[in-house]
């Protein structure tokens, strides 16, 4: 079975020889087949499965998710994905049975009734499971229907309006949509939890009427890699980052939220029951600088955000601070429930991709934690220009190896019973130093640009050359009425 996925690449290289310089073909059980009509969705558990464009069966399923072996896994048709775009996976070294995390792609038609305009778009996201699959796997099957109910509800003239001096721009009411989505992607999970369940991270790429919408809540990141540069398009929501607004939280509803078991201070290191009376550093939530106080016994309790960076935790028990999902989430210990200082709402910014001087080498690195906790944005950046510089095999083989690339080198090898990295230095050989591999799941997505620019422009054109052609008509039509 495993030498199925050692042939996955050449597999897909076969199905793609058409000369075609980007294939439009995708999976049709993506996309969803909906009109403006309201429509309604389905809470309900369903069985575990791996995002539906890998091709796998039960069977292979199964053979993914050996924790011993943990094989790279890709698509075998890379022609299901939008633009051959690049796809890679795999499982963690045994901290959960199954793979957590999730990713889906869909492309379409946005049909604005108004206007009389079909525009189309794609959307790539990913999801970081935590507690479960449960949510993830919803968030897989979901989102993507709920972005685009929203983006329906936006009056075409506007969503296609650009214009600088106007008050309220297309762009603003995208970006309102994707906010609204996640929101509702939130209470849908809610209502299948019911009261329990993980959850999940989130990372949401749309492409649409010439720009690119990125939408991010939590830890895993989309990068944008463009000509010698890189910087992520999303930011890291971890309790470290998200300090001022969680302990804000508990500081305004103290009483009802803290029970009186956490404290929303902030001190410069753990307070100790020795150090009671002394005068020791802390800050409010409010604060961006130090003071002292005398500490009292109501400073001993725990703290609502303790450890520093990917180690800070919310309560000491979770790590990420916006995601879908955890809506039954507890402190240990307290019974204080933790989703009140958690959020779904997405961080979202947009790109005008005709003002980026694209080439056919300019793509997004969109991964959960499992590479970014062991490889730097130039780090991965470094290596999808190096897969992606030479001329053959063809480019859509190539994104794929990208995305193999950055898997094998955040899941590193297996030494005895540890995984370790490749050392930068190739004639380092002592494993001691190696750096650090990556145990937990690993899930890369490389998404081209220039193909939807391309796209985009012959959207344009078609459309103003129909709209020539109509007013023709109705000329013609005028003239002989006329006569």
């Amino acid at each position: 079975m495993l030498k199925r996925f050692k042939s996955a690449l050449l597999n897909a290289v076969g199905a793609n020889e058409q000369n075609l310089p980007y294939p439009i073909d995708f999976d049709d059980d993506l996309v969803p087949k909906y009109n403006n009509s309201e429509f309604h969705q389905e809470i309900e558990n369903k069985p575990y499965s791996r995002p539906s464009f890998l091709g796998l069966t039960a069977e292979e399923t199964q053979v993914s998710a050996d924790h011993r072996v943990r094989p790279i896994i890709v698509p075998r048709d890379l022609s299901r994905l939008p633009w051959c775009a690049g796809y890679a996976e795999c499982i963690n070294a045994g901290k959960s049975t199954w793979n957590e995390d999730q990713a889906s792609a869909t492309r379409g038609n946005l049909k604005l009734s108004d206007v009389n305009v079909t525009l189309p778009y794609v959307i790539f996201s990913m999801f970081d499971g935590h507690a479960g699959y449960q949510v993830a796997l919803t968030a897989r099957l979901h989102l993507h229907r709920i972005i685009l109910k929203r983006l329906m509800e936006i009056p075409g003239n506007v969503l296609l309006n650009e214009d600088e001096d106007e008050l309220i721009k297309g762009i603003d009411l995208v970006i309102g949509a994707v906010e609204l989505a996640y929101g509702q992607m939130d209470e849908m999970v809610q209502l299948q939890a019911q009261g329990g369940g993980g959850g999940c991270t989130a990372v949401t790429i749309l492409f649409l009427n010439g720009r690119l919408y990125a939408a991010g809540a939590g830890d895993s990141r989309a990068v944008l890699v463009l000509g010698d540069d890189q910087r992520a398009l999303t930011r890291d929501h971890t309790p470290d980052s998200e300090s001022s607004r969680v302990r804000a939280i508990g500081y305004l509803r103290s009483n009802d939220l803290l029970r009186g078991q956490v404290t929303p201070l902030e001190f410069r290191r753990r307070p100790l029951q020795k150090e009671l009376g002394s005068m020791v550093l802390y800050r409010e939530p409010y604060m961006t600088g130090w003071a002292y106080k005398m500490l009292t016994h109501s400073d001993l309790r725990l703290p609502l955000i303790s450890g520093h960076g990917k180690r800070s935790r919310v309560m000491g028990t979770i790590g990420v601070t916006r995601g879908f999902g955890d809506h039954g989430l507890k402190a240990a210990n307290t019974g204080v429930n933790i989703k009140p200082f958690l959020s779904s709402q997405p961080e979202v910014q947009s790109i005008n991709l005709d003002s980026c001087n694209l080439t056919e080498r300019d793509c997004v690195i969109i991964a959960t934690d499992g590479l970014w906790d062991v490889v730097s944005d130039k780090t991965a950046a470094n290596i999808l220009r190096k897969t992606l510089a030479p001329d053959t095999p063809s480019l859509e083989y190539r994104l794929t190896m990208g995305a193999q690339e950055l898997v094998q080198t955040a899941r590193g090898r297996l030494s005895g019973r540890v995984w370790v990295g490749k050392s930068e230095n190739p004639e380092e050989t002592d494993e001691r130093f190696s750096p650090m591999a990556s145990v937990d799941d690993i899930s890369v997505l490389v998404v081209p640009l220039y193909p939807y620019l391309c796209e985009h422009k012959q959207w344009i054109k078609t459309s103003q050359q129909e709209r020539r052609y109509s007013m023709d008509s109705l000329h013609i039509s005028v003239n002989n009425s006329v006569q």
